[in-house]
């Protein structure tokens, strides 16, 4: 299954992309997610990532991440066209532009045809990062995503957000544990706030296993390869 992002705005194509892929891998997370670059291309064999010659059982989700951006990387694109076309499992080009008769040709295989158009950027500056802990504290779910995708469209980076939503977590905890704000360590009003929060948990063993496993997200980014901001929303998508 082959799905087409491109465009001059290559950003969104790649957020939304990300967002597919994520919820691919929050209702799949046993499948198996591989980002494939024009750095290690040749160190992949597309016959195992089309499922031809498998030698795993999971299921692949797959992003060829700009490879039209070199001849080696378009050569291998369309060599492994029709077989990319005929996999069970999907995968998706993701690039800046495509020629005239690259784009015909992916027009015969793809599912579907994405283009991105460039557009002003948002004002990273008009988004308040405190909206996405008052959701976090509703416990919100679909607030907290919403804004999330909003929070990313605007700019604020992957590191800003984790930041905030660990520092509101943290919170709860304190504020959970403690009869005043003093003793939590806190001022006032976000030690009342979090104490508000908190009752939209079952159980104080609950938020700091959210407090772990936010905690150990970038640390498990770096590791699997998996893009931070996929791990976030997989996180939200799970609260």
């Amino acid at each position: 299954m082959l799905y087409v992002y491109y465009g001059k705005d290559v950003d969104t194509a790649r957020t939304k992309v990300q967002v597919t892929v994520a919820n691919m891998l929050a209702k799949s997370p046993d499948a198996l997610y591989f980002r494939i670059t024009n750095d290690d291309v040749g160190s992949y064999n597309f016959d195992e990532l089309t499922g031809s010659q498998t030698l795993f059982k999971s299921e692949y989700v797959v992003v060829l991440d700009t490879l039209f951006s070199t001849k080696e990387g378009e050569e291998v694109v369309l060599h492994n066209l029709t077989k990319i076309a005929e996999a069970a499992h999907p995968f998706f080009v993701l690039d800046a532009a495509l020629t005239a008769p690259v784009k015909k040709k992916l027009e015969k295989y793809a599912i579907k045809i994405y283009e991105f158009k460039k557009t002003v950027p948002p004002d990273k500056a008009s988004f308040n990062t405190f909206a996405l802990t008052d959701a976090l504290g509703e416990r919100d779910v679909k607030k907290l995503w919403s804004l999330f995708r909003e929070a990313k469209n605007r700019g604020v980076s992957d590191e800003e957000i984790h930041g905030i939503l660990f520092w509101m977590l943290k919170s709860i905890v304190l504020a959970a544990r403690a009869k005043t704000a003093d003793e939590a360590g806190m001022k006032p009003y976000p030690f009342t706030n979090a104490q508000r929060s908190f009752k939209n948990f079952s159980s104080i063993e609950i938020i700091e296993e959210y407090v772990k496993k936010l905690a150990l997200l970038p640390q498990h980014a770096r590791r699997s390869g998996v893009p931070l901001e996929i791990e976030l929303e997989q996180f939200i998508l799970t609260l």
